[in-house]
């Protein structure tokens, strides 16, 4: 590190160690034992006599601070320091509560100062809005555009919900847990196996029947079945694993319940109807990280025709207020809130996604 003798501090007795500290955390930076001189400017070591100095903080780095923060990077462990050369060296504090160096190749830092984004989960789900506008865009609408996605998806996608759940559950994360479990939830799985059953049940019913012996039986799910065993030998062994949905006390219980339900579903057909109340929880999820992503990140602000406008709170109360009241079957109204959104603040559905395209395209990744 050098400095120029112009800049010691004459206060420092000429015995004193010289350390050099970190003014946020006092953490001590590694200096040499003896000084030297470089072109006109002294390398300060641990026998400079200087005393402690502690570097000031610069505000040349809080551009790069306001970058971390736009893309919703907790900052409150980020700080720069004004370096004796001139320079300015970003900071951050680490699980430790030390000061270390946040240098460009820093993944966060590289990826915001590279490409304008951060893979960070306080951007909320902009992989969610992707898929809400691809759907708007669907020839035949929304809903049209979900049913052709299958049977078989509603099922994949809420056991990969409900394992993100438990893992945002075991480390802590109350804020995203909540949000997502406003929708996907303990109560949609229970409704989800009893439709299932209604559907497998009815499949069975209408089934083509064969005879072995003179007994009548269907095939389903790859096994037969004689018509006097199918609610026993068919439908029965599933309501055990609707009961362990029903008696899940935590959220790894509750994962491991549904996955196990559906690993044991005899049909996996993708042509049975969805679930309505996965359908709706679908849109309202759908719906509120598409306004999140809105009012943090692209300018718009809430719509005032509707009965949660209210110009003492912010747009993120008023969203919070909405989903609230919407939650538990109502998805479907948070998605017309949502409509009427991007409707007032004059939301391009199609600009947005080429804009998005051109984005992906220049970072060289794959569609």
């Amino acid at each position: 590190m050098a400095t120029t003798k112009k800049n010691v501090n004459k206060n420092n007795s000429a015995n004193n160690e010289t350390k050099v500290v970190c003014p946020v955390c006092g953490s001590e930076f590694e200096i040499g034992a003896h000084e030297h001189t470089v072109k006109n400017a002294v390398v300060i070591g641990a026998d400079s006599g200087l005393g402690t100095i502690a570097l000031p903080v610069s505000k040349a780095g809080t551009g790069r601070i306001a970058a971390l923060q736009a893309q919703g990077v907790d900052t409150s462990k980020y700080f720069a320091i004004q370096l004796p050369t001139g320079g300015e060296q970003l900071m951050k504090m680490d699980a430790e509560g030390k000061a270390v160096p946040v240098d460009a190749e820093d993944p966060i830092l590289k990826n915001i100062m590279g490409q304008g984004t951060v893979p960070n989960r306080n951007l909320f789900r902009r992989w969610v809005m992707s898929q809400v506008f691809h759907g708007l865009q669907s020839r035949n609408g929304f809903t049209q555009w979900l049913k052709l996605h299958g049977y078989v998806y509603q099922w994949e996608m809420m056991v990969e919900e409900l394992r993100v759940q438990e893992k945002l559950h075991r480390k802590g994360d109350v804020e995203n847990f909540v949000e997502r479990n406003r929708w996907f939830n303990k109560a949609l799985a229970i409704d989800m196996a009893g439709d299932y059953i209604r559907k497998m049940l009815q499949d069975a019913n209408s089934r083509p029947q064969h005879k072995c012996k003179g007994v009548p039986y269907v095939t389903i799910g790859c096994k037969h079945y004689f018509v006097s065993d199918i609610e026993k030998k068919l439908i029965g062994p599933m309501w055990a694993y609707i009961r362990a949905i029903e008696t899940a006390k935590t959220p790894q219980a509750l994962e491991q319940a549904v996955r196990e339900f559906w690993k044991k579903a005899p049909v996996k057909d993708w042509h049975y109807k969805q679930c309505a109340k996965w359908m709706d929880a679908y849109k309202g999820m759908g719906a509120y990280a598409t306004m999140k992503n809105l009012l943090l990140f692209h300018g718009c602000s809430f719509p005032k025709d509707n009965d949660f406008y209210n110009r003492r709170l912010t747009g993120m109360q008023m969203l919070q207020n909405a989903a609230h009241a919407y939650e538990g079957g109502k998805g479907w109204c948070l998605f017309g809130l949502m409509k009427q959104m991007m409707d007032k603040n004059h939301i391009d559905i199609e600009a947005k996604m080429k804009e998005w395209a051109r984005a992906k395209s220049q970072r060289g990744l794959r569609r």
